[in-house]
């Protein structure tokens, strides 16, 4: 290639790089809320708050992974949960609990999150490292959370720097939300539904409107929702009326045996298809039939959980993505399992609202 013809690619090349960095920060900008970023020193960042796009705020939580929608952030605040001064060390012995220090002495922090929602309801937890970009006059930045931070050798607690507070203004937010009523549902002792998103399965923060059997949830997309509700004749479950083509189906029922866990026996109790990404989505029954250290022998540990797969159609075989567990227990003794209902009707309860 002639140094001339080389020039005019690089050139036109660096063209097409440039645009497709303007129309990304575009896309930014257009998705993005304001709002302002908070520091531990005093600095303050405004402009566009966004993430990155089709990306969600995920709280891990003392019992639960919890995902939320930026849209239905009023804002997001990180104390810190555990500080001290670590003095660094390795293993002298491969194999062995023999610690040499290196004497190198480091900060570390470990940092709650605290997200208030537009409806006031809080959830508290680790959020794991997330990308805020913020965008205003001055270009485009970066902000990386993180559950822990680990400053370097000879700093101090107070040189680690660390977002305190995420605000969004309220009047920019299109927050949207989605409702399961269980009003006209006529159950009995009805304990909370346990609200998930597919496509992956994620637990959603509820919020109960007060004297109502009505929840809701930060999601704009009803259509994405399942949920379970425990009540006294049994466990109802919010699941669609169809089922997987039969070679699907198959395969399930094949990993389904294959798969390794705590857990030594599964039943299928049904499956359905989202064909256009490949995902099956099967409610299964587990149960622990072997010995466990610490547990009766009359008691059985149970769990209804949704699993996720991702089916391929030329080997005709599912991998489990990951799950979300519904309902736990015990069976004690000669008692039956509860009762579980799939039930199509119950998905006309979910709604969307603005």
């Amino acid at each position: 290639m002639s140094g001339k013809v080389f020039s005019q690619t690089f050139f036109i090349w660096m063209l097409l790089v440039a645009a497709i960095i303007v129309a990304c920060f575009g896309v930014a900008r257009a998705d993005g809320r304001t709002g302002s970023v908070e520091w531990s020193d005093g600095h303050k960042l405004a402009g566009d708050i966004s993430l990155t796009p089709g990306k969600d705020l995920r709280i891990f939580t003392s019992t639960s992974q919890v995902s939320v929608s930026r849209d239905e952030v009023k804002d997001i605040r990180f104390t810190p949960a555990k500080e001290e001064m670590w003095k660094g060390f390795y293993f002298s012995n491969e194999g062995q609990a023999t610690q040499v220090k290196t004497g190198d002495v480091y900060p570390i922090r470990y940092l709650q999150t605290h997200i208030t929602l537009a409806n006031g309801q809080l959830v508290e937890g680790h959020l794991f490292t997330t990308v805020f970009y913020v965008e205003n006059d001055d270009g485009a930045q970066k902000v990386v959370v993180m559950a822990k931070q680990t400053g370097a050798n000879g700093q101090k607690l107070a040189d680690l720097v660390y977002p305190t507070a995420i605000r969004f203004d309220t009047g920019a937010s299109n927050a949207a939300s989605s409702q399961v009523d269980l009003t006209q549902a006529g159950f009995v002792d009805m304990q909370p539904p346990v609200i998930v998103v597919r496509p992956d399965l994620t637990l959603l923060p509820v919020q109960q409107t007060t004297g109502k059997s009505i929840w809701t949830v930060p999601l704009s997309n009803p259509g994405q929702l399942l949920f379970s509700v425990e009540a006294a004749d049994g466990i109802h479950v919010a699941w669609p009326d169809a089922e997987p083509d039969p070679s699907m189906k198959q395969a399930v029922e094949t990993a389904l045996k294959l798969m390794q866990d705590f857990y030594d026996t599964r039943t299928l109790l049904g499956s359905f298809a989202d064909t256009d990404a490949g995902d099956i989505y099967s409610l299964v029954m587990m149960k622990r039939m072997g010995a466990i250290n610490d547990v009766s022998a009359d008691e059985i540990p149970w769990s209804l959980v949704i699993l996720r797969w991702k089916y391929d159609p030329e080997q005709k075989k599912a991998t489990l993505l990951n799950r979300v567990l519904l309902v736990t227990g015990r069976q004690e003794g000669n008692s039956p399992l509860p009762m579980v209902f799939k039930e199509a009707a119950l998905l006309k309860d979910i709604s969307g609202s603005k």
